[in-house]
């Protein structure tokens, strides 16, 4: 396990005790909840929505190194969900892609049991697809709102349902939400707006699914430019590109930190470098 991975795992490892102050140690699930089987990646089936590009590339990647059966989900990306699921399967794990388009209710249903169908019950649930599109609030029209709430809010409520409908008794779930530090943006006003609605739903699902269902959040910094921005969020090229593989490494080290933790739910994550 990379050394940045064990720290995440660390601090993880430790919650506040209100009374006291102080840190103390959470004790192992199986001392707290002995009907339960502990997840472990290796071996698990995970989704990853939009995993063939940008972070969820690299998400599914670092979970199929970890020996995770990756279902990598796309809509338009085709050849570079394929090209991740043959590198996941090169390293040894296995791996198919799907393509579901999110803002069909129909498809997205659907999305959990075909996964399911090819590669067994979905523990573990990565939301990170998303819509990125310029509108300012005079200009945002009903259907661009529609479109950015059915992929950032309704897709992912639909997934957890179908997750933990289909769970069998006893056995541990994870749902990590990819979101975004910033989320007032009246640039991107159905984006901000429908990111906002996903930190209350990460809420809602941690609290409803909970013992055997953790939920919880990532909220990224400028870790990659935008798709549709021409210059990069970092200085200097060399310099650029080694911020970029740090943050992205960072991403994943906390993924799957939140994913190996047992009494992590409902909390919303920083990943942003201090910027």
């Amino acid at each position: 396990m990379p050394l940045h991975e064990k720290n995440f795992w660390l601090m993880f490892a430790l919650i506040l005790d209100p009374c006291s102050n102080r840190m103390r140690s959470v004790p192992p699930l199986a001392s707290r909840v002995g009907t339960e089987v502990k997840l472990e990646i290796n071996g698990a089936v995970a989704i990853v929505t939009g995993g063939g590009r940008r972070i969820g590339r690299a998400v599914a990647l670092g979970l199929g190194k970890a020996g995770a059966r990756v279902a990598v989900h796309y809509h338009t990306s085709e050849a570079q969900a394929n090209d991740v699921a043959e590198l996941i399967k090169s390293s040894g794990s296995e791996a198919i892609t799907l393509k579901t388009d999110l803002t069909s209710i129909w498809q997205t249903s659907l999305l959990v049991e075909t996964a399911a169908s090819h590669l067994g019950p979905v523990q573990i649930l990565i939301n990170n697809a998303s819509v990125f599109e310029k509108t300012s609030v005079v200009d945002t029209s009903v259907e661009d709102w529609e479109r950015h709430f059915a992929v950032h809010v309704r897709a992912p409520f639909l997934l957890a349902q179908s997750m933990s409908s289909a769970l069998p008794p006893g056995t541990q779930g994870k749902i990590v939400n990819m979101n975004d530090l910033t989320q007032n943006r009246p640039e991107r006003f159905a984006y901000g707006a429908s990111k906002a609605a996903l930190s209350g739903l990460t809420q809602s699902l941690a609290i409803a699914l909970a013992p055997n269902i953790q939920v919880n959040e990532l909220a990224l910094g400028a870790i990659l430019a935008p798709s549709d921005s021409l210059q990069m969020e970092t200085r200097g090229s060399m310099d650029g590109q080694a911020q970029v593989s740090r943050s992205v490494g960072d991403v994943v080290a906390t993924v799957t930190a939140l994913i190996r933790s047992d009494y992590i739910t409902g909390v919303r994550l920083n990943v942003d470098g201090a910027l």
